[in-house]
């Protein structure tokens, strides 16, 4: 660990290590302008940077869809009557608990192939966890939406509850990770493969380029495959168009990662912009969808919303598919366990979760406390 990240620490500012470290800045993970560097330092040539950048958007589209799978899959697998709670924690917990072991083996992964660190913690973690699904889940608690007995101090509480329980069930997850991936370890498994970032190839194409192929390939036929199956198969479609949008939330998240290590993202109030516009970004954009979907006071045609199975499930995929990956759970919780010193972290997860809420009041509170929000989208709920 460098004089200065010391000196970084010292001042109260968490910065993490390099790329090679095992614990990252504050919401920064494998950010565009160092697949750059990392390739020109290699062999310099825009044919090789450029290969190397197509590899990585690549990997995070491939890993954003097995994200949203989660996702869903395991909203679907906790959705039942008398649930305790909202089922999408444990999409939450899940990505954190990946995350958690992804920091603690951070080097090896970079080692072995760079872009893939960068595919498990932004790619599939970051989408399968989702903080406009929680603001808005949240929100849908303090005006009690779902039209329970009860009086407005339990739905103060419904709403605080499920807010508790989601940072607590995130942050647990994260440690247990991290705690996990200090004995689990991988060096092993990849020491078996052989291959290791940086290797001199014996004879043929670069290794390094070799696998930057194969991951190009890699993401190109599961996304197209993702939006055939979307475009010929109807009985899927509700969740094809969730897979096939969720790539691009997760990769205008990551573009949006650079902002975190802006300096503006340095200085007062000390917040990683990047993640803290995504999330937002995100929540913003889910709210207008969650109104098309739900504007009106009765169910079907006439309530508003969208006309057509397939326009609800279109904007059903843009819910769960774009805002889901374009928003993140799991790097928000490793910054809340990073940022130095702790008040920074509380005033950071404070701010985040107001903003969120008055988005949500301006976007979908105006339209439902004057026009209704009971229509139903032929069926399609959040």
């Amino acid at each position: 660990m460098s004089q200065n990240h010391d000196k970084e620490q010292t001042s109260g500012e968490s910065r993490g290590t390099g790329v090679n470290g095992d614990e990252a800045e504050p919401g920064r993970q494998l950010e565009p302008q160092e697949i750059d560097e990392e390739a020109e330092q290699e062999k310099p040539g825009r044919v090789h940077v450029a290969l190397r950048l197509s590899a990585v958007v690549s990997l995070l589209a491939f890993s954003a869809i097995w994200g949203v799978l989660t996702r869903l899959g395991l909203i679907a697998l906790n959705t039942y009557s008398g649930q305790s709670v909202t089922p999408v924690i444990w999409a939450q917990a899940v990505g954190c608990f990946v995350m958690g072991w992804a920091l603690s083996n951070r080097k090896a992964l970079e080692e072995w192939y760079a872009p893939l660190y960068v595919a498990i913690t932004t790619g599939y973690c970051g989408s399968v966890t989702t903080f406009s699904t929680w603001i808005v889940e949240v929100f849908q608690a303090f005006g009690n939406q779902e039209h329970w007995d009860r009086h407005g101090l339990h739905n103060v509480m419904d709403a605080l509850t499920q807010t508790a329980v989601t940072l607590g069930m995130s942050l647990a997850s994260l440690a247990a990770g991290k705690a996990l991936g200090k004995v689990l370890r991988v060096d092993p498994v990849l020491k078996r493969l052989g291959r290791k970032s940086g290797s001199k190839p014996r004879k043929g194409m670069h290794p390094e380029r070799a696998a930057d192929v194969a991951a190009v390939l890699i993401g190109i036929v599961f996304w197209a495959a993702s939006a055939i199956l979307c475009g010929t198969y109807a009985p899927f479609r509700k969740v094809a168009f969730s897979i096939v949008l969720g790539p691009p939330g997760a990769i205008l998240r990551w573009y949006l990662s650079r902002f975190n290590s802006h300096p503006r993202s340095k200085q007062r109030p000390h917040w990683p912009l990047g993640t803290l516009s995504a999330n937002l970004i995100a929540t913003a954009v889910l709210c207008a969808v969650f109104v098309g979907q739900r504007v009106g006071r009765v169910s079907g045609r006439g309530g508003g919303g969208a006309y057509s199975v397939t326009g609800c499930y279109a904007l059903y995929g843009v819910e769960e598919g774009f805002c889901g990956c374009l928003s993140t759970i799991s790097t928000f919780a490793q910054e809340l366990a990073t940022i130095k010193p702790e008040r920074r972290a509380v005033l950071y997860a404070v701010a985040s979760w107001t903003f969120g809420i008055l988005i949500c009041i301006l976007l979908i509170g105006a339209p439902w406390w004057s026009i209704g929000m009971d229509g139903s989208c032929v069926g399609v709920t959040l």
